[in-house]
This record gives C-alpha cells, sequence and structure tokens, in this order.
C-alpha cells in the first residue's frame, strides 16, 4: 500500500454491518477497516479486497459507500459484478495460483496415505483428516480464513467438499 501511497486505518463503528471502505480525495486513497473484526484471515481478506476496488477502479468517484458483511464474502457467490470482482481479486492476491497449487499439492502427496494426485475430494472420512492438515497449513502459510482458502481451491479445481460441517 506504501507504493501506491494508500494510507491504511483501523476504524471503531457503531454500524456493526461496516467491514471495510475505500475512499479517495484529491490524490489521497484511504483504506480503513472495521477494527472489531477479530479473524486475522477475514481482516487480511477485507483489505485485499479494498485493495481490490482501488485496482480495478471501483468506487472511486463515490465516497459515500462502504463494504458491509455480505459484500465481502469469501466462499459464497457475490451477486454484484463489482463486489465480486474485488473479492476475486483478494481471492487472488493473497494466495496466488501457482503458489497455492504447488503448496497443495506437496502437503497432499506427502499427508496422504492413498494415492491422491492432484484433486481432493473432502467427505467425511480419511479425506477430512487430509483437509484438516492442508487446512491448518495454507490458512497459516497465506494469512487467510478456512472460508477463503476453501472458496480458492474450490475455485482452482484442487478441492471439493461435501461434508457435514
Amino acid at each position: 500500500m506504501h507504493s501506491e501511497k494508500i494510507k491504511y486505518k483501523e476504524v471503531n463503528s457503531k454500524n456493526t454491518d461496516f467491514v471495510g471502505a475505500l475512499t479517495k480525495n484529491k490524490d489521497q486513497a484511504y483504506i480503513f477497516v472495521n477494527k472489531d473484526i477479530d479473524n486475522i484471515g477475514r481482516k487480511h481478506f477485507t483489505i485485499a479486497h479494498e485493495l481490490g476496488h482501488y485496482f480495478l477502479l471501483h468506487n472511486l468517484h463515490n465516497n459515500l459507500g462502504f463494504c458491509k458483511n455480505n459484500d465481502i464474502v469469501e466462499e459464497e457467490y457475490q451477486e454484484n459484478t463489482i463486489e465480486r470482482e474485488a473479492n476475486y481479486f483478494a481471492s487472488c492476491f493473497l494466495m496466488p495460483e501457482e503458489k497455492v497449487k504447488s503448496a497443495f499439492l506437496i502437503i497432499l502427496e506427502n499427508r496422504s496415505r492413498k494415492k491422491i494426485k492432484d484433486f481432493l475430494l473432502v467427505k467425511n472420512d480419511y479425506t477430512f483428516g487430509i483437509w484438516l492438515l492442508i487446512r491448518d497449513e495454507l490458512t497459516k502459510r497465506y494469512g487467510v480464513s478456512e472460508a477463503a482458502l476453501r472458496y480458492r481451491l474450490q475455485y482452482l479445481k484442487l478441492a471439493r467438499f461435501e461434508f457435514e460441517k
């Protein structure tokens, strides 16, 4: 954010639906994130989402809007095109395709008792244990939430989830 001269600030908000915002006045852009977001992965995703708005040139003409909880979704389908693009940007920014694929496949190869080549179908069987190992390592490595990781792995066609939470 420094090279783009974007200022970042965590703020207290009485609006419980406020997650983050990108604003710009003259030549200065600001990203504000709700200080009360307690999941660090969610906070990282929110920051990356707002950076997505900046780099994709969304809403820079309008300083009145902010992103709500249901705008920044890490795994569900987002109907609003602008928010969907910012979510996709955040996912790619935090978890670059080649790095995630490589890390996923290495963990899969090293942790799996049975031969699993390049795709994990997670069910309520031994694959769930493999998923937990992958989840723990990759959420820590990339500083993301489980929801964001699941979304990215499904998008990259590396995993599909068919288990009850």
